[in-house]
Protein backbone atom coordinates (compact mmCIF):
# COMPACT_ATOMS: atom_id res chain seq x y z
CA UNK A 1 0.00 0.00 0.00
CA UNK A 2 2.84 2.36 0.89
CA UNK A 3 4.57 1.54 -2.41
CA UNK A 4 1.39 2.36 -4.37
CA UNK A 5 1.09 5.70 -2.54
CA UNK A 6 4.71 6.49 -3.34
CA UNK A 7 4.17 5.58 -7.01
CA UNK A 8 1.20 7.97 -7.27
CA UNK A 9 3.24 10.75 -5.67
CA UNK A 10 6.08 10.17 -8.11
CA UNK A 11 3.67 10.13 -11.04
CA UNK A 12 2.06 13.39 -9.89
CA UNK A 13 5.52 14.93 -9.52
CA UNK A 14 6.50 13.85 -13.03
CA UNK A 15 3.25 15.16 -14.55
CA UNK A 16 3.49 18.41 -12.64
CA UNK A 17 7.13 18.92 -13.57
CA UNK A 18 6.35 18.18 -17.22
CA UNK A 19 3.52 20.72 -17.29
CA UNK A 20 5.73 23.36 -15.66
CA UNK A 21 8.52 22.59 -18.14
CA UNK A 22 6.07 22.94 -21.06
CA UNK A 23 4.89 26.31 -19.76
CA UNK A 24 8.48 27.48 -19.34
CA UNK A 25 9.43 26.26 -22.80
CA UNK A 26 6.32 27.92 -24.28
CA UNK A 27 7.21 31.22 -22.59
CA UNK A 28 10.85 31.03 -23.70
CA UNK A 29 9.93 30.29 -27.30
CA UNK A 30 7.41 33.13 -27.43
CA UNK A 31 9.91 35.47 -25.86
CA UNK A 32 12.47 34.61 -28.52
CA UNK A 33 9.90 34.77 -31.34
CA UNK A 34 10.43 31.13 -32.30
CA UNK A 35 8.73 30.27 -34.54
CA UNK A 36 7.77 33.58 -36.09
CA UNK A 37 4.08 34.41 -35.72
CA UNK A 38 2.01 32.97 -38.53
CA UNK A 39 0.58 35.93 -40.44
CA UNK A 40 -2.99 35.65 -41.65
CA UNK A 41 -4.95 38.30 -43.50
CA UNK A 42 -3.93 41.76 -44.61
CA UNK A 43 -4.96 45.39 -44.85
CA UNK A 44 -3.43 48.25 -46.82
CA UNK A 45 0.08 48.02 -45.43
CA UNK A 46 0.46 44.38 -46.51
CA UNK A 47 -1.81 44.55 -49.52
CA UNK A 48 -0.57 43.44 -52.92
CA UNK A 49 -1.89 46.79 -54.12
CA UNK A 50 0.30 48.67 -51.65
CA UNK A 51 3.39 47.31 -53.38
CA UNK A 52 2.13 48.63 -56.72
CA UNK A 53 0.84 51.97 -55.51
CA UNK A 54 2.79 55.21 -55.79
CA UNK A 55 0.61 57.03 -53.26
CA UNK A 56 1.12 57.67 -49.56
CA UNK A 57 0.47 54.75 -47.23
CA UNK A 58 -0.91 57.07 -44.52
CA UNK A 59 -4.35 57.33 -46.15
CA UNK A 60 -5.82 54.58 -43.97
CA UNK A 61 -8.79 54.36 -41.64
CA UNK A 62 -8.90 53.06 -38.09
CA UNK A 63 -8.84 49.44 -39.27
CA UNK A 64 -5.78 49.83 -41.46
CA UNK A 65 -7.66 49.78 -44.76
CA UNK A 66 -7.08 52.38 -47.45
CA UNK A 67 -9.57 55.22 -47.20
CA UNK A 68 -10.60 58.23 -45.19
CA UNK A 69 -10.69 58.15 -41.40
CA UNK A 70 -13.98 57.00 -39.90
CA UNK A 71 -15.61 60.05 -38.34
CA UNK A 72 -19.26 61.04 -38.65
CA UNK A 73 -21.94 63.10 -36.95
CA UNK A 74 -25.36 62.01 -35.72
CA UNK A 75 -27.11 63.55 -38.71
CA UNK A 76 -24.76 62.01 -41.29
CA UNK A 77 -25.94 59.25 -43.62
CA UNK A 78 -23.19 56.62 -43.29
CA UNK A 79 -22.33 54.29 -46.15
CA UNK A 80 -19.83 51.42 -46.14
CA UNK A 81 -18.20 50.49 -49.43
CA UNK A 82 -17.01 46.90 -49.07
CA UNK A 83 -14.91 45.01 -51.61
CA UNK A 84 -11.42 44.21 -52.84
CA UNK A 85 -8.88 45.99 -55.05
CA UNK A 86 -11.69 47.80 -56.88
CA UNK A 87 -12.62 49.63 -53.66
CA UNK A 88 -9.03 49.92 -52.42
CA UNK A 89 -8.16 51.61 -55.74
CA UNK A 90 -4.42 51.35 -55.19
CA UNK A 91 -3.61 53.05 -58.51
CA UNK A 92 -5.65 56.17 -57.74
CA UNK A 93 -5.03 59.21 -55.60
CA UNK A 94 -6.89 59.17 -52.25
CA UNK A 95 -9.25 61.91 -53.48
CA UNK A 96 -10.12 59.80 -56.53
CA UNK A 97 -11.01 56.62 -54.68
CA UNK A 98 -14.55 55.26 -55.21
CA UNK A 99 -15.54 56.29 -51.67
CA UNK A 100 -14.87 59.95 -52.46
CA UNK A 101 -16.82 59.97 -55.72
CA UNK A 102 -19.74 58.09 -54.18
CA UNK A 103 -19.80 60.43 -51.18
CA UNK A 104 -20.01 63.43 -53.52
CA UNK A 105 -22.80 61.96 -55.67
CA UNK A 106 -24.90 60.75 -52.74
CA UNK A 107 -24.56 64.06 -50.91
CA UNK A 108 -25.94 65.79 -53.99
CA UNK A 109 -28.84 63.34 -54.23
CA UNK A 110 -29.82 63.22 -50.58
CA UNK A 111 -29.29 66.92 -49.87
CA UNK A 112 -27.83 65.97 -46.51
CA UNK A 113 -24.37 65.12 -45.16
CA UNK A 114 -23.09 61.73 -46.35
CA UNK A 115 -19.98 59.85 -45.26
CA UNK A 116 -18.63 56.89 -47.24
CA UNK A 117 -15.97 54.63 -45.73
CA UNK A 118 -14.03 51.75 -47.28
CA UNK A 119 -13.59 48.23 -45.94
CA UNK A 120 -11.46 46.57 -48.61
CA UNK A 121 -8.08 45.25 -49.63
CA UNK A 122 -6.65 43.68 -52.77
CA UNK A 123 -7.35 39.96 -52.97
CA UNK A 124 -10.24 39.94 -50.52
CA UNK A 125 -13.23 37.67 -50.95
CA UNK A 126 -16.48 37.66 -48.99
CA UNK A 127 -14.76 35.82 -46.13
CA UNK A 128 -12.52 38.81 -45.37
CA UNK A 129 -15.36 41.23 -46.03
CA UNK A 130 -17.59 39.47 -43.49
CA UNK A 131 -14.90 39.61 -40.83
CA UNK A 132 -14.20 43.28 -41.55
CA UNK A 133 -17.89 44.11 -41.21
CA UNK A 134 -18.09 42.32 -37.87
CA UNK A 135 -15.13 44.32 -36.64
CA UNK A 136 -16.59 47.57 -37.95
CA UNK A 137 -20.01 47.10 -36.34
CA UNK A 138 -18.41 46.49 -32.95
CA UNK A 139 -17.50 50.19 -32.94
CA UNK A 140 -19.50 52.08 -35.54
CA UNK A 141 -22.86 52.29 -37.31
CA UNK A 142 -23.90 52.39 -40.95
CA UNK A 143 -27.11 53.19 -42.77
CA UNK A 144 -26.18 51.38 -45.96
CA UNK A 145 -23.62 48.72 -46.88
CA UNK A 146 -22.67 48.39 -50.55
CA UNK A 147 -20.64 45.33 -51.53
CA UNK A 148 -18.74 45.64 -54.82
CA UNK A 149 -18.70 42.11 -56.18
CA UNK A 150 -15.86 40.83 -58.37
CA UNK A 151 -17.13 37.52 -59.80
CA UNK A 152 -13.90 36.88 -61.68
CA UNK A 153 -12.12 36.61 -58.31
CA UNK A 154 -14.58 36.17 -55.47
CA UNK A 155 -15.66 32.58 -56.01
CA UNK A 156 -12.25 30.90 -55.91
CA UNK A 157 -10.91 33.27 -53.26
CA UNK A 158 -13.71 32.29 -50.88
CA UNK A 159 -12.90 28.59 -50.94
CA UNK A 160 -9.28 28.39 -49.81
CA UNK A 161 -7.20 29.42 -46.77
CA UNK A 162 -4.69 31.23 -48.98
CA UNK A 163 -4.75 33.60 -51.94
CA UNK A 164 -3.23 31.90 -54.98
CA UNK A 165 -4.53 30.67 -58.34
CA UNK A 166 -1.83 28.02 -58.61
CA UNK A 167 -0.92 24.86 -56.70
CA UNK A 168 1.58 26.88 -54.66
CA UNK A 169 0.18 28.36 -51.46
CA UNK A 170 -0.16 32.12 -51.35
CA UNK A 171 -0.57 34.49 -48.38
CA UNK A 172 -2.62 32.89 -45.60
CA UNK A 173 -5.96 34.40 -44.60
CA UNK A 174 -8.81 33.67 -42.19
CA UNK A 175 -11.48 31.75 -44.04
CA UNK A 176 -14.54 29.52 -43.68
CA UNK A 177 -15.61 26.03 -44.60
CA UNK A 178 -19.05 24.98 -45.88
CA UNK A 179 -20.17 21.56 -44.63
CA UNK A 180 -23.66 20.18 -45.26
CA UNK A 181 -24.90 23.67 -46.01
CA UNK A 182 -23.56 25.14 -42.76
CA UNK A 183 -20.76 27.71 -42.62
CA UNK A 184 -18.00 27.03 -40.08
CA UNK A 185 -15.11 29.26 -39.09
CA UNK A 186 -13.26 31.44 -39.35
CA UNK A 187 -10.16 29.29 -39.40
CA UNK A 188 -6.58 30.58 -39.33
CA UNK A 189 -7.19 33.88 -37.61
CA UNK A 190 -3.95 35.62 -36.71
CA UNK A 191 -2.74 34.43 -33.33
CA UNK A 192 -5.08 31.43 -33.25
CA UNK A 193 -3.32 28.79 -35.36
CA UNK A 194 -2.87 25.60 -33.30
CA UNK A 195 -4.20 27.52 -30.30
CA UNK A 196 -1.26 29.91 -30.70
CA UNK A 197 1.05 27.35 -29.12
CA UNK A 198 4.69 28.13 -29.95
CA UNK A 199 5.72 24.54 -29.20
CA UNK A 200 3.13 22.96 -31.47
CA UNK A 201 3.78 25.49 -34.23
CA UNK A 202 7.50 24.82 -33.95
CA UNK A 203 6.87 21.10 -34.36
CA UNK A 204 4.63 21.81 -37.37
CA UNK A 205 7.28 24.06 -38.89
CA UNK A 206 10.00 21.45 -38.42
CA UNK A 207 7.80 18.78 -40.02
CA UNK A 208 7.00 21.11 -42.92
CA UNK A 209 10.69 21.80 -43.46
CA UNK A 210 11.41 18.08 -43.32
CA UNK A 211 8.86 17.56 -46.09
CA UNK A 212 10.38 20.49 -48.00
CA UNK A 213 7.29 22.64 -47.91
CA UNK A 214 6.28 25.90 -46.25
CA UNK A 215 3.88 25.95 -43.33
CA UNK A 216 1.34 27.67 -45.62
CA UNK A 217 1.71 24.85 -48.16
CA UNK A 218 1.17 22.29 -45.39
CA UNK A 219 -2.00 24.08 -44.28
CA UNK A 220 -3.27 24.23 -47.88
CA UNK A 221 -2.53 20.54 -48.51
CA UNK A 222 -4.57 19.51 -45.47
CA UNK A 223 -7.39 21.88 -46.43
CA UNK A 224 -7.63 20.43 -49.94
CA UNK A 225 -7.92 16.91 -48.55
CA UNK A 226 -11.22 17.84 -46.90
CA UNK A 227 -12.73 19.56 -49.93
CA UNK A 228 -15.12 18.00 -52.48
CA UNK A 229 -13.68 16.00 -55.36
CA UNK A 230 -11.71 17.77 -58.06
CA UNK A 231 -11.26 17.32 -61.81
CA UNK A 232 -9.32 14.44 -63.21
CA UNK A 233 -7.23 15.18 -66.27
CA UNK A 234 -9.21 16.46 -69.25
CA UNK A 235 -7.31 15.99 -72.48
CA UNK A 236 -8.21 17.66 -75.79
CA UNK A 237 -10.10 14.63 -77.07
CA UNK A 238 -12.57 15.11 -74.22
CA UNK A 239 -13.39 18.64 -75.37
CA UNK A 240 -13.63 18.37 -79.15
CA UNK A 241 -15.71 21.59 -79.20
CA UNK A 242 -12.48 23.45 -78.47
CA UNK A 243 -10.77 22.18 -81.60
CA UNK A 244 -9.78 24.87 -84.08
CA UNK A 245 -10.14 27.78 -81.69
CA UNK A 246 -7.38 30.39 -81.58
CA UNK A 247 -5.12 29.71 -78.58
CA UNK A 248 -3.89 32.77 -76.70
CA UNK A 249 -1.98 33.33 -73.45
CA UNK A 250 -4.13 34.53 -70.56
CA UNK A 251 -2.13 37.69 -69.87
CA UNK A 252 -1.99 38.62 -73.54
CA UNK A 253 -5.72 38.00 -73.93
CA UNK A 254 -6.75 40.41 -71.19
CA UNK A 255 -4.10 43.00 -72.11
CA UNK A 256 -5.34 43.15 -75.69
CA UNK A 257 -8.97 42.14 -75.22
CA UNK A 258 -10.36 45.28 -76.84
CA UNK A 259 -8.13 44.85 -79.89
CA UNK A 260 -8.88 41.19 -80.59
CA UNK A 261 -11.34 39.87 -83.14
CA UNK A 262 -14.57 39.42 -81.23
CA UNK A 263 -16.11 37.44 -84.07
CA UNK A 264 -14.04 34.32 -83.32
CA UNK A 265 -13.69 32.02 -80.33
CA UNK A 266 -10.56 31.67 -78.21
CA UNK A 267 -8.95 29.08 -75.99
CA UNK A 268 -7.14 30.88 -73.18
CA UNK A 269 -3.91 29.21 -72.09
CA UNK A 270 -3.23 29.71 -68.39
CA UNK A 271 -0.87 28.68 -65.62
CA UNK A 272 -3.74 28.51 -63.16
CA UNK A 273 -4.70 25.31 -61.37
CA UNK A 274 -7.94 24.31 -63.11
CA UNK A 275 -7.83 20.72 -61.88
CA UNK A 276 -8.10 21.82 -58.25
CA UNK A 277 -10.48 24.77 -58.89
CA UNK A 278 -7.89 27.37 -57.98
CA UNK A 279 -8.66 29.57 -60.95
CA UNK A 280 -10.58 32.62 -62.14
CA UNK A 281 -12.34 30.32 -64.62
CA UNK A 282 -13.33 27.50 -62.25
CA UNK A 283 -16.84 28.73 -61.33
CA UNK A 284 -17.67 29.06 -65.01
CA UNK A 285 -16.86 25.52 -66.15
CA UNK A 286 -19.58 24.05 -68.36
CA UNK A 287 -18.84 20.61 -66.92
CA UNK A 288 -17.94 21.52 -63.33
CA UNK A 289 -16.36 19.27 -60.76
CA UNK A 290 -17.91 19.03 -57.30
CA UNK A 291 -15.17 21.37 -56.12
CA UNK A 292 -16.06 23.92 -58.82
CA UNK A 293 -19.64 23.78 -57.55
CA UNK A 294 -18.37 24.22 -54.00
CA UNK A 295 -16.88 27.61 -54.94
CA UNK A 296 -20.34 28.81 -55.88
CA UNK A 297 -22.05 27.27 -52.85
CA UNK A 298 -19.71 28.81 -50.28
CA UNK A 299 -19.90 32.20 -51.97
CA UNK A 300 -23.68 32.10 -51.77
CA UNK A 301 -23.49 31.20 -48.09
CA UNK A 302 -20.95 33.93 -47.30
CA UNK A 303 -23.03 36.57 -49.07
CA UNK A 304 -26.07 35.51 -47.06
CA UNK A 305 -24.08 35.81 -43.84
CA UNK A 306 -22.83 39.24 -44.89
CA UNK A 307 -26.42 40.35 -45.42
CA UNK A 308 -27.48 38.92 -42.03
CA UNK A 309 -24.59 40.71 -40.32
CA UNK A 310 -25.60 44.00 -41.92
CA UNK A 311 -29.29 43.68 -41.13
CA UNK A 312 -28.52 42.63 -37.56
CA UNK A 313 -27.13 46.11 -37.09
CA UNK A 314 -30.19 47.80 -38.63
CA UNK A 315 -28.49 48.70 -41.87
CA UNK A 316 -29.53 48.15 -45.49
CA UNK A 317 -27.51 45.80 -47.70
CA UNK A 318 -26.94 45.77 -51.45
CA UNK A 319 -24.37 44.09 -53.65
CA UNK A 320 -23.55 45.70 -56.98
CA UNK A 321 -21.69 44.93 -60.17
CA UNK A 322 -20.71 47.22 -63.06
CA UNK A 323 -20.96 45.34 -66.37
CA UNK A 324 -17.98 46.28 -68.54
CA UNK A 325 -17.10 45.99 -72.21
CA UNK A 326 -13.84 44.12 -71.63
CA UNK A 327 -14.43 41.43 -69.02
CA UNK A 328 -18.15 40.98 -69.35
CA UNK A 329 -19.25 41.60 -72.92
CA UNK A 330 -16.15 40.67 -74.91
CA UNK A 331 -14.85 38.06 -72.48
CA UNK A 332 -18.21 36.29 -72.40
CA UNK A 333 -18.44 36.38 -76.19
CA UNK A 334 -14.90 35.33 -77.03
CA UNK A 335 -13.63 32.86 -74.40
CA UNK A 336 -14.95 29.38 -75.21
CA UNK A 337 -12.29 27.14 -73.63
CA UNK A 338 -9.33 27.28 -71.27
CA UNK A 339 -6.27 25.05 -71.09
CA UNK A 340 -3.47 24.65 -68.57
CA UNK A 341 0.25 23.98 -68.99
CA UNK A 342 -0.35 20.19 -68.90
CA UNK A 343 -2.78 20.30 -71.82
CA UNK A 344 -5.93 19.78 -69.77
CA UNK A 345 -8.77 21.60 -71.49
CA UNK A 346 -12.17 22.80 -70.32
CA UNK A 347 -15.16 24.54 -71.85
CA UNK A 348 -16.28 27.67 -70.03
CA UNK A 349 -19.04 30.28 -70.14
CA UNK A 350 -17.83 33.57 -68.68
CA UNK A 351 -21.26 34.88 -67.76
CA UNK A 352 -20.44 36.83 -64.61
CA UNK A 353 -23.87 38.43 -64.23
CA UNK A 354 -25.74 35.13 -64.53
CA UNK A 355 -23.65 33.54 -61.81
CA UNK A 356 -24.09 36.55 -59.52
CA UNK A 357 -27.84 36.22 -59.92
CA UNK A 358 -27.51 32.59 -58.82
CA UNK A 359 -25.91 33.56 -55.50
CA UNK A 360 -27.57 36.93 -54.72
CA UNK A 361 -31.31 37.58 -54.73
CA UNK A 362 -32.56 40.19 -57.21
CA UNK A 363 -33.72 42.45 -54.39
CA UNK A 364 -30.16 42.60 -53.07
CA UNK A 365 -28.29 42.97 -56.38
CA UNK A 366 -27.72 46.11 -58.46
CA UNK A 367 -26.29 45.55 -61.95
CA UNK A 368 -25.56 48.43 -64.30
CA UNK A 369 -23.64 48.98 -67.53
CA UNK A 370 -20.34 50.81 -67.31
CA UNK A 371 -19.51 51.98 -70.83
CA UNK A 372 -15.95 52.62 -71.95
CA UNK A 373 -12.80 50.81 -73.00
CA UNK A 374 -9.14 51.51 -72.38
CA UNK A 375 -9.86 55.13 -71.43
CA UNK A 376 -11.47 54.06 -68.12
CA UNK A 377 -8.74 51.65 -66.93
CA UNK A 378 -5.31 52.23 -65.40
CA UNK A 379 -3.51 50.69 -68.38
CA UNK A 380 -3.80 47.86 -70.88
CA UNK A 381 -1.91 45.61 -68.47
CA UNK A 382 -3.81 46.82 -65.38
CA UNK A 383 -7.53 46.80 -66.01
CA UNK A 384 -8.56 48.28 -62.67
CA UNK A 385 -10.61 51.43 -63.09
CA UNK A 386 -8.71 54.71 -63.27
CA UNK A 387 -9.97 58.09 -61.98
CA UNK A 388 -12.45 58.45 -64.85
CA UNK A 389 -13.62 54.85 -64.46
CA UNK A 390 -14.21 55.25 -60.74
CA UNK A 391 -16.08 58.51 -61.24
CA UNK A 392 -18.32 57.03 -63.94
CA UNK A 393 -18.88 53.84 -61.96
CA UNK A 394 -19.88 55.60 -58.76
CA UNK A 395 -22.14 58.00 -60.67
CA UNK A 396 -23.91 55.08 -62.32
CA UNK A 397 -24.20 53.35 -58.93
CA UNK A 398 -25.70 56.41 -57.26
CA UNK A 399 -28.25 56.77 -60.07
CA UNK A 400 -29.15 53.06 -59.77
CA UNK A 401 -29.70 53.49 -56.05
CA UNK A 402 -31.95 56.46 -56.72
CA UNK A 403 -33.96 54.45 -59.28
CA UNK A 404 -34.61 51.87 -56.58
CA UNK A 405 -36.08 54.62 -54.40
CA UNK A 406 -33.58 53.53 -51.78
CA UNK A 407 -33.53 56.89 -50.04
CA UNK A 408 -37.28 57.63 -50.06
Amino acid sequence: MEAWKQMKQNLALIVGSTIIAIFIMEALLRGMGIPSTLKSGWGWENSAGRKLSKYDALTTNQFGYRGQSIHYQTEDYVVLLVGDSQVEAYANQPEHMPEQFLQEFLTSQLHKPVKVFSLASSGWGQDQQLLALQEYFNLYRADLVLLWTTPGNDFWENAFPDRSATSQAGPLKPTFRLTDGELYGPFFLSGSYLHNSAIVQLIETVMANFQKETLEQRILRRWLQKMPSFHKTRKPENEYVCEGLTVINQVEFFNTILDLNNEIGYTVKSGEDFLHSRSHFSPFMINPSRRDEYLVAITKSLLWHVKMEVEKHHSKFLAFYPVREDFDKRGKQMVKCVTDSQGNIFRVSLDYTRLLKDVISSEDLVVFDLPGGNEIVVSRSDRHLNNLGNELGMKKLSLSLKERSLFD
